[in-house]
């Protein structure tokens, strides 16, 4: 489990990012099984070639998932944001054809991921549809090479959610 503490923090280190909260990690393969969705879901995956609509629908979601009173994404706000696709991945989840998810998976560096911004809407919560960004956040990353997934969060309800998937909680102090 060091090693894999170590490798999470070197990979946050470079990237400059921060813990937030309680730090979690996932090994394969195996790597864990998708679940199946509901009926009327899409999974929409981008990267920095997407055409600036979906990138905008996936930063509003985004966006308004952690802050429902959050101001709409405007299509200058999505193209500033483009750069930061690059080697990345996003995955907006949509219900009905109405987005409803999304995540976003930074760039693989030595064989290691960050998940982050993982979020649903308001009126699409506990319906499986984190656990769908979730997985295909994972699925994107270990196609890129990816064979350790990191990813920190602070919620009660996310920590039981990724722990289900097979994140394993990992102590930030020395082992």
């Amino acid at each position: 489990m060091e090693h894999l503490r170590r490798r999470a923090l070197d990979y946050l280190g470079e990237r400059g990012n921060d813990v937030d909260g309680e730090l979690f990690v996932l090994t394969g393969p195996p790597w864990p099984r998708p679940p199946a969705g509901p009926p009327g879901v899409e999974v929409v995956l981008l990267d920095e070639n997407a055409p600036v609509a979906l990138i905008r629908e996936n930063l509003d979601v985004n966006e308004r998932g952690f802050d429902p009173s959050a101001a709409a994404v405007t299509d200058e706000q999505a193209n500033a944001f483009r750069p930061q696709l690059a080697g990345a991945r996003s995955v907006t989840v949509r219900l009905d054809g109405e987005p409803a998810a999304a995540g976003m998976a930074l760039p693989v560096s030595s064989g290691v991921s960050e998940l982050v911004g993982i979020t649903s809407l308001v009126g699409h919560r506990r319906r499986g549809l984190g656990r769908l960004v979730t997985h295909a956040l994972i699925e994107a990353v270990v196609g890129q090479g990816a064979d350790l997934v990191v990813l920190s969060t602070s919620d009660g309800a996310a920590r039981r959610l990724y722990a289900s998937i097979g994140f394993r909680s990992v102590p930030l102090g020395v082992a």
